[in-house]
């Protein structure tokens, strides 16, 4: 009977332990030969479970699952060290704490101490059942309630927000290990059982506010980066507004003169005086480029010119060589909001980069689309020069300004809007030509692409 309690035991702790290292696939990238390390850490969990069961409360029980626990996830999983921490210390932290509830209950009911119901054949299996059955109905709770993936993906981005839950996690586990000392010491009492309940009680809750905090602070900071996007797309707009009314009034009034000059023209040809006539047009001509900004079009669609004309204003002013030619072919699915977010953010990151060059004529910003129609996938390209060491960590460069919490969101974001999108941003960082690169891979619906539809006219 014990055995085939123990057995029972052993499956519901390894069905806990594949659920857990399965469920980050929806929100990582998989490593290579993740398969292999996947059933090495099958083996592993499994083996940890045979061996010592749940007795993970000694001083080295608990420490030494965390450590496998989280090389495991890193040889799965693309994961930064606090993402690997919070989720290690929260599979550890979980099995502790519903082993902390289950075992003192046994003891108050049976009258006796924790230690005589851990080596016990019969109720130890039994405790060890009823606590892995609450802690897989509370890691259901806490996937699809508190933390649901759609919230989540903000918090695994917030350094800020999962540093400080991954290390109070671990502190609230390290405050019960310390708890549970008490029992080695004879203090065994019904209100030390009682008080040990209630203290994993208490962290079982404390984690989840603060991780419902944590996915609160995550939203709310990407909510105030979208606002200030947003904010700064208006004040492109309106500079961009202002401009072309700047240019209707000049062409306005270049038009008024251009009329009374071609009917002088007209006069001289008629007169046989050539070269006067020829002498004209050049001062017309001068007149136009003097009187007449020009406009360069950069795009076909209204709101990414607007983008991109802004742009090359700023690179004017900073001495920046830029260049711009994006066509959004029809069928696209990009909305006004995934084009403020997607291209804000990829020339911010360029432009900031590009501040940091010394040499003028180092200083580039190229922005290029291809539309590839037999497979219908739209590819935007864009290159900057750069300064300095660029980090990758999980696929994405870290920032290195003071708040990196705020400023280091903005490649994320794009990769983000990118997948929703359906498609995938690509990043290479070229160290030798200090060339920075990113290319979006956006599909189009081929059946709504005009043939007919014609590039724009290449800026510079």
């Amino acid at each position: 009977m014990s055995f085939l309690l123990r057995f029972i035991a052993e499956c519901l702790f390894t069905v806990y332990s594949v659920s857990f290292l399965l469920y980050h696939r929806r929100n990582f990238l998989m490593k290579q030969n993740h398969l292999i390390f996947f059933l090495i850490s099958a083996v592993i969990n499994w083996s940890f479970s045979a061996t010592w069961g749940l007795a993970i409360s000694s001083h080295y029980g608990a420490p030494a699952l965390l450590l496998i626990v989280l090389l495991e996830l890193k040889g799965l999983y693309q994961m930064n060290p606090m993402q690997l921490l919070f989720e290690s210390g929260y599979f550890v932290a979980v099995l502790y704490w519903g082993r902390g509830i289950v075992l003192p209950v046994f003891a108050l009911i049976l009258n006796q101490s924790v230690h005589w119901v851990r080596h016990n054949r019969f109720y130890y299996p039994v405790a060890w059942i009823l606590s892995l059955c609450m802690i897989l109905v509370y890691n259901m709770l806490f996937r699809h309630v508190i933390a649901p993936k759609a919230k989540v993906e903000t918090f695994y981005r917030s350094k800020e927000q999962i540093r400080f839950v991954a290390i109070f996690q671990v502190c609230l586990l390290g405050y019960l290990l310390f708890i549970n000392l008490g029992r080695y010491y004879g203090v065994d009492l019904p209100w030390y059982k009682i008080s040990h309940i209630i203290s994993c009680i208490i962290c079982f809750a404390a984690q989840g506010l603060l991780v419902n905090r944590g996915i609160r602070n995550s939203s709310l900071l990407e909510y105030e980066l979208h606002t200030e996007l947003l904010q700064q797309q208006l004040e492109r707009n309106l500079r961009h507004y202002k401009a072309y009314q700047k240019y209707a009034e000049s062409f306005r009034a270049f038009k008024h003169d251009y009329n009374h000059m071609m009917t002088s023209v007209k006069s001289l040809l008629s007169a046989g005086e050539y070269q006067k006539a020829i002498n004209l047009l050049d001062t017309i001509h001068e007149t136009r480029h003097k009187q007449v900004p020009v406009q360069h079009s950069y795009s076909n669609n209204n709101l990414l010119d607007s983008i991109l004309q802004d742009t090359a204003n700023r690179c004017e002013e900073q001495s920046t060589q830029f260049s711009a030619n994006v066509y959004l072919p029809a069928g696209h699915n990009i909305s006004d909001i995934d084009i403020v977010r997607m291209f804000t953010n990829l020339i911010n990151n360029a432009a900031e980069a590009c501040a940091k060059v010394t040499s003028d004529s180092e200083r580039f910003i190229a922005i290029t689309s291809r539309f590839i129609s037999h497979n219908g996938w739209l590819q935007i390209k864009t290159a900057n020069s750069f300064h300095g060491k660029v980090l990758i960590r999980n696929g994405i460069p870290e920032s290195t300004k003071p708040n990196r919490d705020f400023h280091g969101l903005g490649l994320s974001i794009i990769d983000e809007t990118a997948t929703k999108l359906g498609g995938i941003m690509v990043i290479d960082v070229d160290q030798k030509e200090m060339v920075f690169k990113t290319t979006l891979l956006l599909p189009v619906n081929i059946q709504q692409w005009n043939k007919k539809d014609r590039l724009p006219v290449r800026g510079g």
